[in-house]
């Protein structure tokens, strides 16, 4: 059996740091706040595609997102809630107004 952990880091596009450690994301996007239309909850967001966004909740988000808290409420723990539906709508409705821009990794820049 091929060792896959050996071959990916043999690529010639991935390489370990010298110390053994990752690379750094170099992906070059802006992240934008994006405020929930329902609780008002403030997440920085960035979409790479129309697929594909890329969400940073901090803890005075999640503390202030009205399905996180009522989800626990019911015994969730917050960390295995997979995403806020309203934040998603929210998310969603940024994107087509042009608030939250799409920007492929490959095409932006420092």
């Amino acid at each position: 059996m091929p060792d896959t952990v050996s071959a990916a880091a043999q690529s010639s596009d991935w390489q370990a740091l010298p110390d053994g450690g990752a690379r750094p994301d170099e992906r070059q996007s802006r992240y934008c706040p994006v405020e929930c239309g329902t609780c008002g909850a403030v997440v920085r967001a960035a979409k790479f595609s129309f697929q594909h966004t890329s969400v940073q909740w901090d803890a005075t988000a999640l503390r202030r997102c009205a399905e996180f808290a009522r989800r626990e409420a019911a015994g969730e723990h917050s960390p295995l809630i997979e995403r806020c539906a309203s934040m998603r709508a929210s998310l969603e409705a940024a994107a087509l107004s042009g608030d939250l821009p799409v920007s492929p990794p490959w095409l932006t820049g420092p």
